[in-house]
């Protein structure tokens, strides 16, 4: 796929998408993702894919988030390509949460991890990502992903 070089000049290129929140639409958010990162020259496929992934964790905390307290406001997926790197920043209006206050899953040698289904989201994100900052908004919150263009592709 020909890709464009993203020079000094191109501060910033922004696509901007809103899904309801249902997870029929999670594939679209991760689609319209992927196909804007590749724009960036800089950023490796393997990352494009690690990108893809943390921002469809984060589409369906967001998704179950709203469906959870019966909002019906779509689910902002915004994606910045910037001289530097992609960072893809999700917004949901579910009222928001604390990351630090997520009770952290077992160990994977724990056995109680074997009756624990759910909780990977928060975790996959940050091994996913190059930075991930989770930030509350007046009625949600705001999840950003960023991954680094490198030299080395």
């Amino acid at each position: 796929m020909a890709r464009h070089a993203l020079g000094p000049a191109d501060v910033a290129r922004t696509v901007e998408l809103e899904i309801p929140p249902r997870n029929d639409y999670l594939a679209l958010a991760r689609r319209a993702v992927a196909a804007a990162a590749r724009l960036h020259e800089g950023v490796a496929d393997r990352r494009v894919d690690d990108l893809s992934l943390a921002v469809s964790e984060a589409c369906t905390n967001a998704v179950n988030a709203s469906r959870a307290r019966g909002v019906e406001a779509p689910v902002q997926v915004r994606v910045d390509l910037l001289a530097d790197g992609v960072v893809v920043t999700i917004t949901d209006h579910a009222g928001g949460f604390e990351p630090d206050e997520v009770d952290p899953i077992p160990s994977a040698e724990d056995p109680r991890r074997l009756g624990h289904e759910g909780g990977l989201g928060l975790p996959l994100i940050r091994s996913l990502a190059d930075e991930a900052t989770f930030t509350r908004t007046a009625d949600g919150t705001a999840v950003a992903i960023r991954v680094h263009a490198t030299a080395d592709l």
